[in-house]
């Protein structure tokens, strides 16, 4: 099975580095931009759906790069990690080694455990394999689930840090499940 993954577009939350997570923000012209960059892109694709994280940057994305011609599935599963106590700060405030360090799996008051983002993200991944593997797939969510996709796929380091990879708004990523 084909899958393609789309970072959401810009958001202006995402020039100023702000912890997002659940917070409903929208794409600014630029990531409405990147959008319709990424649609272009997948134009000679054949996306038989699209599965979208609920949040408005996202679901827009998904609309743009489908319209009105691929059927769209919102899934909560795709939503941005729980930021929790860090949701609307600075990201350069906050420890992301830790934060995003599968090994030490920190455990945090509110926001979500890395561990269990990854188990998020494999349960619905199992989904498609068992739903929608004679399809191609194209989901539109959020930079911490496109990390989690790319060390699913490529592995997760040894020391368990996950803080390498950086998803770019609007970048389109393939992969075979």
């Amino acid at each position: 099975m084909k899958l393609y993954v789309v970072r959401h577009g810009q958001t202006n939350e995402n020039i100023g580095k702000i912890m997002q997570g659940n917070m409903d923000t929208q794409l600014n012209e630029k990531g409405i931009e990147q959008a319709r960059s990424a649609r272009d892109k997948l134009k000679d694709v054949k996306i038989d759906v699209i599965f979208s994280s609920p949040k408005a940057r996202a679901l827009d994305t998904a609309k743009i790069i489908s319209d009105g011609k691929i059927p769209i599935i919102c899934d909560d599963r795709l939503r941005s990690r729980n930021h929790g106590e860090f949701e609307g700060l600075d990201r350069r405030t906050i420890n992301l080694y830790e934060y995003w360090n599968y090994e030490l799996n920190k455990e945090y008051q509110k926001a979500e455990s890395v561990g269990d983002l990854y188990n998020r993200i494999v349960s619905f991944l199992r989904m498609l394999k068992k739903d929608y593997s004679d399809k191609t797939v194209l989901i539109t969510t959020h930079s911490g689930i496109c990390r989690i996709l790319y060390y699913y796929f490529n592995g997760i380091p040894s020391d368990g840090d996950m803080t390498s990879y950086q998803a770019a708004n609007g970048r389109i990523e393939e992969y075979e499940l």
